[in-house]
């Protein structure tokens, strides 16, 4: 699969007015913006899934190559039958943001396109602070659809990197603040990293570290008994001696 890349128009002479203009959030529960108004209501995980697919790779695709992604478990005249049909669902409700044709589908280059992912990968190098801000949950985190072999794959990777990408940058936050000094600075990025990852008992024991630096016992007990909570609940055990000296 194509890596996630961000959307530019192709030519300037496909440029329309600068009302033609999506927003599109595919961290957490995805959000779809067409010239400022949401997506209308659909019945079908995959018509999102299929809008998200074409925003993140905007280019023209073969209606084979989307059928087989999408409905890989029929055969294939079943499978290009249910993308027509899926491609008329699709058209109701994103109007002319995609150009389809017999052979070919494609997000239409006449729209400009913020794009959250992209912006999370392009400015996270430099401005870690403005890329974490972005990451509001995992990539396509409320989509699940069936019988989609090709397009789960592709998402669980995309998930996986950017989670990875996240984490990095939130360690790194934390650690820059730590080595100043600011540790207050530090404890909003040590918290994101335990709202992404509940279960992991190294970043509630950073946050203890952080809150104990900052004079804030309270608090640091208060994560000590989420971080023993969140652990028995996952893997029946509390934390461990590391953890719990902390406040002894």
């Amino acid at each position: 699969m194509q890596p996630i890349e961000h959307v530019q128009d192709t030519e300037q002479s496909e440029r329309v007015d600068s009302s033609a203009y999506l927003e599109i959030h595919l961290f957490g529960a995805p959000s779809f913006l067409i010239n400022g108004q949401p997506l209308a209501e659909t019945t079908s995980s995959k018509v999102e899934a299929l809008f998200a697919y074409l925003v993140c790779h905007p280019y023209p695709h073969l209606r084979e190559v989307l059928a087989s992604l999408l409905f890989n478990a029929q055969s294939r005249n079943q499978a290009n039958n249910n993308l027509r049909v899926l491609l008329s669902r699709l058209r109701r409700v994103c109007e002319d943001t995609i150009l389809i044709n017999r052979q070919t589908v494609r997000l239409n280059p006449a729209y400009d396109v913020w794009l959250d992912t992209a912006v999370f990968q392009q400015t996270i190098p430099q401005k870690p602070e403005t890329a974490v801000k972005l990451y509001r949950g995992d990539f396509l985190e409320t989509i699940q659809v069936q019988d989609a072999k090709g397009f789960v794959e592709w998402a669980a990777l995309a998930r996986e990197q950017h989670r990875l990408m996240a984490l990095d940058a939130l360690l790194r936050l934390v650690g820059q603040y730590e080595a100043s000094g600011q540790f207050h600075l530090a404890i909003p990025y040590a918290q994101q990293l335990i709202t992404i990852e509940p279960h992991h008992e190294g970043w509630h024991r950073k946050l203890i570290q952080l809150y104990l630096q900052t004079g804030q016992r309270a608090r640091a007990e208060a994560q000590l008994a989420a971080c023993h909570h969140s652990l028995r609940q996952t893997f029946g055990q509390g934390p461990s001696p590391a953890t719990l000296q902390l406040l002894a």
